[in-house]
């Protein structure tokens, strides 16, 4: 089994400072100081980077725990045979850069949406992998997540085969199979932790299981461009959390609009990001969902349904009963825009476990938008209750 070597970290830190202003497609400009970002000491935001931990890898000290919250209901069984199935198909060499010690904690939290010539992910690229190994790896993602999920996973990695095809600004280096990677973190077991990671450019997938308890958080989705054709087909992959994140914005009264408004500053990308991992999170702001009307909260629960639904059903279904519970102790707030085409139009739902925030930042293949979204559970990242 793989071990994550400290000179591995040590070389994500250098190539991430060597490359913070300057990154295949997701790149940075320059932004106002007052930005919420240069506020908190990210780095300034632009097409596809910015904001807080934008494109960073997780570079400092982890101290994961197994506390995780879950209410349960999580497939383990199947995941496992799952999981197992694709280690059988690897060699010993192969199977080496794809399974780690379950306490490889750096490793563990390193993710971005950098394309991985820039943050370097762990694991194995599929590309090293041949067919049939790609399609065990494909069937143990769809044992975890929901249909839909697994269908939006393929559609962000067509978006980057259509980058691939648009060209320029680095962006011919893209691709669904050059760009992603996977690993495993200990052994695949009914009754003990075990990770699977999943992502590259705009994907990261951490999926940690402990008996029935499940975390499928930290969860990053993106997509660039925001809709493209493939084989005749019109290909939205974030369509679902646009239409959800936006309508729910639309969708309530103007006062409660005004309300929602975040007065702290204007942001250029996620504010808890890739490498955000200290488990502290702003101070909440926005309109208190209590306030709102039935219809209203019924905007924000499906809004909601939209991150975790990309989970298996079962354990969907039980985390949504948390969620809703909280449901009055949530909030929801927008910064500098709110329309769903309007660049740097910033929503977040922010409750006492979920956080989720949706950001519509500049392109630079295409002379559109593109998005970027996090979804993160304040009490059960990495099935952890200590992110760091």
């Amino acid at each position: 089994m793989r071990k994550y070597l400290a000179v591995a970290s040590g070389a994500l830190l250098s190539t991430t400072l060597a490359v913070a202003g300057c990154s295949s497609n997701d790149t940075t400009t320059s932004s106002p100081a007052t930005s919420a970002s240069a506020q908190q000491g990210g780095r300034p935001g632009g097409p596809g980077g910015g904001g807080p931990g934008g494109g960073m890898g997780q570079v400092t000290a982890v101290n994961l725990n197994t506390n995780g919250v879950s209410p349960g209901g999580a497939n383990t069984a199947a995941v496992v045979a799952a999981t197992n199935a694709f280690l059988a198909t690897l060699d010993a060499t192969t199977k080496d850069k794809v399974q780690y010690d379950f306490t490889e904690n750096k490793a563990r939290q390193t993710w971005s949406n950098f394309p991985t010539t820039t943050v370097p992910r762990e694991g194995i690229v599929m590309s090293a992998l041949t067919a049939g190994q790609q399609k065990a790896a494909d069937a143990m993602l769809a044992a975890a997540l929901s249909t839909t999920g697994a269908q939006q996973d393929s559609n962000i990695r067509a978006s980057d085969d259509e980058l691939n095809r648009l060209g320029g600004q680095g962006a011919d280096g893209f691709g669904s199979l050059t760009d992603y990677y996977v690993a495993v973190y200990g052994t695949p077991s009914a009754t003990s932790p075990f990770m699977i990671q999943f992502g590259g450019h705009h994907l990261a997938r951490n999926l940690t299981y402990n008996g029935d308890k499940v975390s499928q958080t930290p969860q990053f989705v993106g997509t660039e461009p925001t809709s493209f054709t493939a084989g005749g087909t019109t290909v939205e992959p974030l369509k679902a959390e646009s239409t959800a994140m936006f309508g729910m914005l639309s969708g309530i009264t103007a006062a409660h609009k005004t309300a929602a408004k975040i007065t702290s500053g204007t942001f250029d990308d996620l504010v808890m990001g890739p490498g955000k991992d200290t488990g502290v999170y702003p101070a909440s702001e926005g309109v208190a969902v209590s306030e709102l009307s039935a219809d209203e909260k019924k905007l924000v629960t499906t809004a909601i349904q939209t991150y975790v639904g990309d989970l298996a059903d079962a354990a969907a279904a039980k985390l949504m009963a948390k969620y809703t519970a909280e449901l009055d102790q949530t909030r929801i707030g927008w910064s500098n825009n709110s329309g769903p085409t309007d660049e740097n139009s910033y929503v977040r739902i922010d409750g006492p476990s979920v956080w989720i925030e949706f950001i519509n930042t500049r392109s630079q293949s295409t002379p559109n938008i593109h998005f970027h979204s996090v979804y993160r559970d304040k009490t059960n990242d990495y099935g952890s209750t200590k992110p760091s």
